[in-house]
């Protein structure tokens, strides 16, 4: 198979055995992971597998479970495959509850005064949760400096003690809630409406 022996204990893949590996194997590696994911998450995971074990993972981190065979790297593509696809959804899930705990804390400055106060609790939470998500969008807001905003602005954390948390300078913590102040209050209740108009096409 284009193996390379190693003080004759480990049978090592060559770039050519390991392209014979990739071309044999990619398409059943991607149709075999759970089809909830797309299909672009899918290849990603499995073209983050192949580039782990081609390039980073250590031989010794194998121990006593180094593949002898096909069918072996087959499997430890697989779960590395899967191991990154676990990942994308526990940061999407991450990433969905922040959004939607921001959002509420933030409702005054996306629907101000009396607007959506009618409607009921859960379209109005869904649409300021994709009020943000237009908002962060359309004005390139990372969510690093999202998290500056809130920390500052919502829960009146010292600047200093953002800055330590984040990485950040301290003149950097201040730029930043200055900036994202000033956007949320003029793009905010914009976004929010036409979140609204969204969530009640999708209702009728």
């Amino acid at each position: 198979m284009g193996m390379k022996n190693k003080n004759n204990k480990k049978m090592i893949l060559d770039n050519e055995a390991w392209g014979g590996i990739y071309k044999k194997f990619r398409a059943k590696l991607v149709n075999g992971l759970n089809g909830h994911y797309c299909l672009a998450d899918r290849e990603d995971a499995v073209e983050f597998a192949f580039d782990k074990l081609m390039h980073r993972k250590d031989i010794a981190a194998y121990g006593e479970k180094y593949p002898q065979c096909e069918s072996d790297w087959l499997s430890h593509l697989h779960w590395q495959a899967r191991s990154f696809l676990s990942r994308i959804r526990c940061r999407s899930e991450r990433h969905a509850k922040y959004v939607e705990f921001a959002s509420q804390e933030l409702e005054n400055m996306f629907a101000p005064g009396l607007q959506g106060f009618a409607m009921d609790a859960e379209t109005r939470q869904d649409a300021l949760a994709r009020a943000l998500e237009i908002f962060k969008a359309e004005q390139d807001v990372s969510l690093r400096d999202f998290k500056v905003f809130m920390l500052r602005e919502r829960f009146q954390i010292p600047a200093k003690e953002v800055a330590a948390r984040l990485g950040i300078s301290l003149k950097n913590v201040n730029v930043i809630k200055h900036r994202i102040g000033k956007l949320l209050k003029k793009h905010g209740p914009d976004c929010y409406a036409r979140a609204l108009g969204e969530s009640f096409n999708l209702a009728a």
